[in-house]
């Protein structure tokens, strides 16, 4: 069964659309800025939304009723409430702003899911996929699954977070935040920059629900090592796991892939994980970014949103470079993109990776 990606939207630091956003990072633009952290009384560099958005909803909900906004522009309107259509909300905090609220209000922090149902007539109950920073890949792995098991036609597939003063303070206790805005895979790289977006896509077995579908899904994959709560395998076990899953699942040989999208946070630990595991799993001479050096890492909407743009690279012909990677000498075998490079390849493999060892990764066709 073919399943095609199409219907993609997002809103992010750089921009309240795909296009906007993307020719943004073409040109060297970072949506990093520093932001006030009034529970440690010191400023962080993050990546924030300035576009504007509702004010009358949670700042989450805003977010998504954005994204969603351009999904509505390019499916028709019964594919959002119909019987066969499935509803994925990929978030690693949620609503977490409803924790520094006074009072929540009529927005307690569980019922996400259910606002979100309710303002576009869900048929069914959204699902909710919160697994550290794989939950954007996860999301498009599980709406695949729901597919392939007769349980729907067409997935919405959401992922989303905000930066809050609370997330940001516990990645400071973990002394994981950069000094300034991340690098990920440069040698003098010193952690990870918070971001916030949400992105959004449908997946679909029927090609004619779009004008012009992204995408075709070829195949996802799962691994977990269990190493440790918060630190990566030093052998990356599990993501050489994710990504030979992926691989097989789409009957795709090492040597075919055009480009490797990857995690790349910007701490030290994961992006050495990162490289060991794509040279064993034979992509280390495979052109590889990582996005966050634009944006910063948005958590569970990151998957889903860097997947969208590199599949939107390539349908241009183009491969972005991995903003702040300047010295990657420690990585010698990897092919870090220091400059946009043109390419006519069509293959993408995404990667993704979290807290308490979990990896993911899809590999996505992009279509012109």
């Amino acid at each position: 069964m073919k399943l095609y990606l199409g219907g993609t939207a997002c809103v992010t630091p750089l921009g309240a659309d795909l296009v906007t956003t993307y020719e943004a990072m073409e040109q060297g633009r970072t949506g990093i800025r520093t932001r006030p952290n009034r529970l440690l009384g010191r400023d962080f560099h993050v990546g924030a939304v300035g576009s504007p958005v509702r004010e009358d909803l949670p700042r989450i909900d805003a977010l998504i009723d954005e994204a969603l906004k351009g999904v509505s522009l390019q499916i028709p309107a019964e594919v959002f409430h119909a019987e066969r259509t499935r509803w994925i909300i990929a978030t690693t905090k949620g609503d977490i702003h409803s924790l520094e609220r006074d009072e929540q209000g009529p927005f307690p922090l569980p019922n996400l899911a259910d606002r979100i149902g309710k303002r576009y007539r869900a048929y069914h109950p959204p699902l909710v996929v919160s697994n550290a920073c794989i939950s954007g890949t996860l999301a498009m792995i599980m709406a695949a699954d729901q597919i392939a098991l007769g349980l729907c036609d067409h997935a919405i597939i959401i992922g989303a977070d905000v930066i809050s003063d609370f997330v940001l303070s516990g990645f400071h206790a973990l002394h994981a935040m950069a000094d300034g805005p991340c690098t990920p895979f440069d040698d003098g790289r010193t952690g990870i920059t918070l971001g916030e977006a949400a992105a959004c896509a449908v997946l679909s077995k029927d090609h004619s629900l779009f004008d012009r579908p992204v995408a075709e899904y070829l195949g996802g994959g799962l691994g977990s090592d269990a190493n440790h709560i918060s630190g990566p395998s030093r052998t990356g076990e599990g993501s050489v796991r994710a990504i030979r899953n992926a691989m097989a699942q789409a009957c795709v040989q090492s040597e075919e892939i055009t480009h490797v999208n990857a995690h790349g946070t910007g701490s030290l630990y994961n992006d050495t994980m990162e490289a060991i595991a794509l040279d064993r799993s034979g992509l280390a001479g495979v052109p590889l970014n990582s996005y966050k050096g634009f944006f910063g890492h948005t958590l569970g909407a990151a998957g889903l949103l860097e997947g969208l743009i590199a599949v939107h690279g390539l349908q241009r012909g183009r491969l972005l470079r991995s903003l702040g990677a300047q010295d990657t000498s420690e990585m010698p075998s990897m092919d870090v993109l220091k400059e946009n490079r043109a390419t006519s390849g069509t293959l993408l493999l995404k990667t993704s990776s979290g807290f308490g060892g979990c990896n993911a990764a899809v590999i996505l066709r992009a279509l012109n």
